[in-house]
Formats: structure tokens, C-alpha cells, sequence
């Protein structure tokens, strides 16, 4: 996998500059985050300099050469970076790296009760390994040591300051904030890693999902995605097949200045099915394999936007000017007439009414399926993007830089828990898995 950084500081004698920070060593000799080695103009260190970089730049390119790229500068000055060819999702080499749990913690039953997860929202951790958890049940954040023994608790339910009444997320803002998204309040609160709390603001946008992950960007501010529509909603709604079109915007909230400002993101247009079941409640019908278009903020500026129909991924500034985009070659899988007809029957399984509805909907489904599932960018400012893969294969994703240049792909070699979220923090993930009676434990993979 492409993280590798040959990064080689060279400096002239007796003169002093800046220690280069590397997130993490490879095979070319880069040393450990903290560490630096000064060469002396000598004859002995030029040649061992030359040797160093000769292995720098073999190790680069036989471990982890990638796929080729084409390049090339569209009209309005934005660079296009193609792959005619991605890893396939099975494929091992050195572009994959499969990722494996080294630290599983959690119990069904135990002498500890703070080992007793009964429902994970967050999962943050610092470089030196601590690790913090949010569990929403208990309406509290503990804190765990790198191998997984319990610490602390920091944060504890309450209305007092560095309390919460409920709580969906948790980020890190280096290793010395940790905001807390308490939507019990409508607000978002700031603990330092003793829970001592140093930040509190209301919430730009009064709404809220299932989990909470940010962002905020490199120049203090944070975002929330918001609509709005003059179409009214109406109930009942009208039966059978519908749509409304709603403007897109991305809130941000400036820390500093306290300015709110908003950046429109375009239209929107959206389809939904209901029917009236047998009992004249009005269901609405889900439908599949439906594209749709997912937008991220990119920390260091701007936007990540894609359509999941394709592998089309576009970085555009606020303004909506477009700076990247990434292409890759990768086959679209048809709708089948199998899929029309398995989605038809499991709908029947549920009500006649709901067969009935799933009937007009197959109808109208797409000819092809996604090629995209989900896309973030991680701590270090790479975009990973989540391939469709079929539901007993494991999770895929693929790195890129912010300029397009593919850094290689993950696979998951364990399976997290349904509709958990993870974390890419100091060159490992985070996330949980649940057991065969649903007991959720925290577990680490690393990246390297």
C-alpha cells in the first residue's frame, strides 16, 4: 500500500533547520515522529546518502508503484487524474493492505462494569495510543490505555459543565480537545483530556443523525450539512411515486469570530413510493440501487463530491470551482431481473400492500447499481473511498492525496458491526464489532 514517505532532509554543515516530522518509518531508513539524523558533508555520508536514496526510491516504486495514471489539465485549469485500472476487491500485492485486529476489548459479563459497552457512538484516540470511547446508554466517555485497560471517566451525564444528557459523537481536535456532540442541548462541547471543560457553542443547525463525526476544517471552523425547500411536505402524501427538489447548503460556525456563514452546495431532487397498508397507515416503500450524491468537507479547504453511479470524484473549492478530479475504470454491475425480483419478494414478505408497491417501484429502478458507497477524509488529509461490494465481502476502500495520486487500498479482514462507523487515527482504525449475542467490544487495526 502507497504510504510510503521517502522524505530525505539534506543540510548543508553548520547550518540548523527544521526537525522533519514523519508519520511513520519505512524501508528507505526515515526515522520514527520526534527523531532526525544530521549528515555531515563528508565523503563517508555521501555515499551512504546516495545508498539511502537509492533504496528510498526502489522502495517506493517495487513495493507500492500503483497503478498508472493519466493526467492531463481540463479548460477551466483543474488537473484530471485518470486510472484506467484499481486494484480488484480481491486482489492481494503491495497496493492492498488487509487489515487485521491487534487489540480487542469489551465484556458480556465481568468484575469491570466500564468493559460493559452498551451502545458505542465515538471512538477517538491520541498518539500515544489512549483511547476514548462514548458510550450512549450510559451517557459517558471512558478512557482506555493502549492495551485496552480501563483508565478514567471522564465525561458523565448532567446538565453541569463537561456534562451531557445525550450524546452521539465525539472528535478530537489534536490530542488536547475533545468536542462532544450533546443533541440532548442542541450543543457541542469542548473537554480537555481530564474532562475539565474549555469550549461550548449551540449548534448551527438544529438536526441530527443516528452518529456524529464533525467536521471542523483546518481553520477553525465547523460544518453541518442543511436544506431547505419551498415545496411544503404534505400528509397523507400523495400515493404511489413522488418527488421534491430541495437547495443543498454546508453550515459553518467560525470558533474565533462566532460568524455563521453558508455555502450552497446546489439542487437536489428526490423520489419516494408510499402505499397505504392494511390497517390505512401510509408506509413509504424503499427503494435500491438508487445513486445518489455524496459531498465531504476537506479539512484543509473545500469539497469532495461524488455521484455513487460512478467513480467520478471532484475536489471543488467553496466557491464551487472545481481543482481535482479523480476517474477510474471500474465497470458498473447491471440491475438484474434476479434483483427486481428478490427486492419484489422480500417486500411481500412484509404485507401484500408492500409486494404490490415493490412491484411499480422494481419498475423503475436503474439499469446499473452503485459503484460508490461512502467516502471521508482521514486525519492526515487523505480521501478514502468505499467501493459496492456484494453483502458477503468485505469492506473496500481506496486512498488518494488532495492532488488525485492514488496511495493504495484497504480491505478489511474482520467485520465491524452493522451500521458502525470508524476512525483513521495515528496509523491505525478504530471501530467495534458485536459477538454472536450483539455485545459490542472496541477494537484497533493497524495500518502498517
Amino acid at each position: 500500500m502507497t504510504f510510503c514517505q521517502a522524505n530525505i532532509t539534506v543540510r548543508p554543515c553548520g547550518r540548523s533547520a527544521p526537525t522533519r516530522m514523519h508519520r511513520r518509518p519505512n524501508a528507505a531508513g526515515v526515522l520514527p515522529a520526534g527523531q532526525s539524523r544530521v549528515m555531515r558533508n563528508h565523503p563517508v555520508s555521501r555515499v551512504l546518502l546516495t545508498l539511502i536514496l537509492a533504496a528510498a526510491v526502489s522502495s517506493c516504486v517495487t513495493e507500492s508503484a500503483g497503478p498508472p495514471a493519466l493526467r492531463e489539465t481540463l479548460p477551466n485549469g483543474a488537473l484530471l487524474v485518470r486510472y484506467p485500472g484499481l486494484p480488484a476487491i480481491d486482489s492481494v500485492g503491495p497496493d492492498v493492505t488487509e487489515l487485521h485486529v491487534d487489540l480487542k476489548f469489551g465484556s458480556l459479563e465481568g468484575d469491570d462494569p466500564n468493559l460493559l459497552f452498551g451502545d458505542i457512538r465515538g471512538i477517538q484516540a491520541t498518539a500515544d495510543g489512549t483511547i476514548y470511547v462514548l458510550d450512549f446508554q450510559a451517557t459517558e466517555v471512558r478512557v482506555f490505555d493502549p492495551d485496552g485497560r480501563y483508565l478514567r471517566t471522564i465525561v458523565r451525564r448532567g446538565e453541569g459543565p463537561g456534562e451531557i444528557t445525550a450524546a452521539n459523537g465525539i472528535v478530537f481536535s489534536g490530542d488536547t480537545l475533545l468536542w462532544i456532540h450533546d443533541h440532548g442541548k442542541w450543543r457541542i462541547i469542548g473537554v480537555d483530556p481530564a474532562g475539565r471543560e474549555l469550549r461550548r457553542f449551540n449548534k448551527p443547525v438544529l438536526s441530527y443523525g443516528s452518529r456524529w463525526t464533525g467536521p471542523f476544517d483546518d481553520r477553525g471552523r465547523y460544518w453541518s450539512r442543511t436544506s431547505h425547500s419551498d415545496e411544503e411536505l404534505r400528509y397523507p402524501p400523495p400515493p404511489g411515486l413522488s418527488s421534491r427538489t430541495a437547495r443543498g447548503y454546508y453550515k459553518s460556525y467560525d470558533l474565533a469570530t462566532e460568524a455563521v456563514d453558508s455555502v450552497y452546495l446546489g439542487e437536489r431532487s428526490f423520489r419516494s413510493y408510499y402505499y397505504q397498508d392494511a390497517n390505512g397507515l401510509w408506509q413509504l416503500q424503499p427503494s435500491r440501487f438508487e445513486a445518489f450524491e455524496m459531498i465531504v468537507v476537506n479539512p484543509s479547504g473545500g469539497f469532495w463530491r461524488a455521484n455513487t453511479a460512478a467513480y467520478r470524484i471532484a475536489r471543488t473549492g467553496e466557491g464551487g470551482d472545481t481543482l481535482v478530479v479523480i476517474e477510474a475504470g471500474l465497470p458498473a454491475l447491471p440491475v438484474t431481473d434476479e434483483d427486481r425480483a428478490a427486492y419484489i419478494e422480500e417486500s411481500a414478505e412484509r404485507s401484500p400492500e408492500a409486494g404490490r408497491a415493490a412491484e411499480e417501484v422494481a419498475a423503475l429502478m436503474p439499469d446499473t447499481k452503485p459503484i460508490l458507497a461512502r467516502m471521508f477524509v482521514d486525519d492526515v488529509g487523505r480521501l478514502w473511498v468505499q467501493r459496492v461490494t456484494p453483502a458477503d465481502a468485505p469492506a473496500f476502500y481506496d486512498t488518494f492525496s488532495e492532488d488525485g495520486d492514488y496511495l493504495g487500498s484497504v480491505r478489511f479482514a474482520f467485520t465491524p458491526a452493522p451500521y458502525s462507523e470508524f476512525w483513521v487515527q495515528h496509523g491505525n482504525i478504530y471501530t467495534w464489532v458485536v459477538d454472536e449475542m450483539d455485545v459490542p467490544y472496541v477494537v484497533r487495526a493497524p495500518l502498517h
